[in-house]
């Protein structure tokens, strides 16, 4: 439970940041928050991989 929090936790703030980079045309923190977006994607990627690997 606590790794869907943290993965949530990333992509939340990632997109907050982005969305107050475009409000606020602030280069960067529309930078971080795309970075925090890609983290939670890798670690959303990584689980489905994991899961996928698991079945087969």
């Amino acid at each position: 439970m606590k790794e869907k929090a943290l993965t949530l936790g990333l992509c939340l703030v990632g997109v907050l940041a982005v969305a107050y980079g475009m409000i606020r045309q602030n280069h960067a923190a529309f930078i971080i928050g795309l970075l925090f977006v890609i983290a939670g994607y890798l670690r959303i990627r990584k689980k489905l991989k994991e899961s996928l690997r698991d079945k087969v």
